[in-house]
């Protein structure tokens, strides 16, 4: 029988107040999730599973500077990432302004201060400043989340497309397309009997 946490299954050491502010983003989802369609995801263990665990099992590609979420719906994985790396500047952008309600209302509460917030999409957003990291999570194929990402990354920046197990199809088109990024697979650490990737991609400095 496995006795490990989930935080030593992912190989992550959490202080006791991260810890709360965890269960403190379920129960408010789950909450939320009686009166607002957040996700599908409403009992506990799923939350746990499908949305803070899933979006924390990136965790060791983070660099603690600046992050952006492009169509972080309620949050994810952008608030589970600011509240383990309180260093990390996190910009949560999304168009659906019910689901960002619920982002806004943790970032209050658990007094998030290293978090934005984005109500634009991601076609129409103008950054002050371009960001290092740029996440996506379930939100399109590998070749459109490239296409919106690459305004607004840096030059030395990196996109993280969070992808299921059929990421195989979509990395050949994208390797034809973009033959001046560079883009690997690197499967993510999950407790639950599924597939996690994640495309890694990065201009090639010339």
């Amino acid at each position: 029988m496995n006795t490990m946490t989930w935080p030593q299954q992912l190989g992550l050491s959490i202080t006791e107040t991260i810890q709360k502010d965890f269960d403190y983003l379920i129960d408010e989802h789950i909450k939320w999730n009686k009166v607002f369609n957040l996700s599908a995801y409403r009992d506990r263990d799923s939350v746990l599973n499908y949305q803070l665990i899933d979006s924390l099992s990136v965790h060791s590609f983070i660099n603690q500077s600046n992050l952006l979420d492009i169509g972080s719906g309620p949050g994810f994985p952008g608030l589970p990432l600011a509240i383990l790396f309180p260093h990390l500047q996190v910009t949560l952008l999304d168009s659906n302004a019910k689901k960002l309600s619920f982002a806004r209302h943790i970032k209050d509460q658990l007094q998030l201060l290293n978090i934005t917030i984005e109500h634009v999409r991601i076609e129409k957003f103008q950054p002050v400043a371009t960001f290092e990291q740029v996440i996506t999570r379930a939100f399109t194929n590998l070749n459109d989340i490239i296409d919106v990402a690459l305004p607004v990354l840096s030059c030395d920046g990196v996109i993280l497309a969070m992808k299921g197990a059929r990421v195989g199809d979509e990395l050949v088109e994208a390797k034809l397309r973009y033959q001046n990024c560079k883009i690997s697979i690197h499967q993510l650490p999950h407790i639950v009997n599924e597939q996690r990737n994640l495309a890694v991609v990065q201009r090639i400095m010339r």
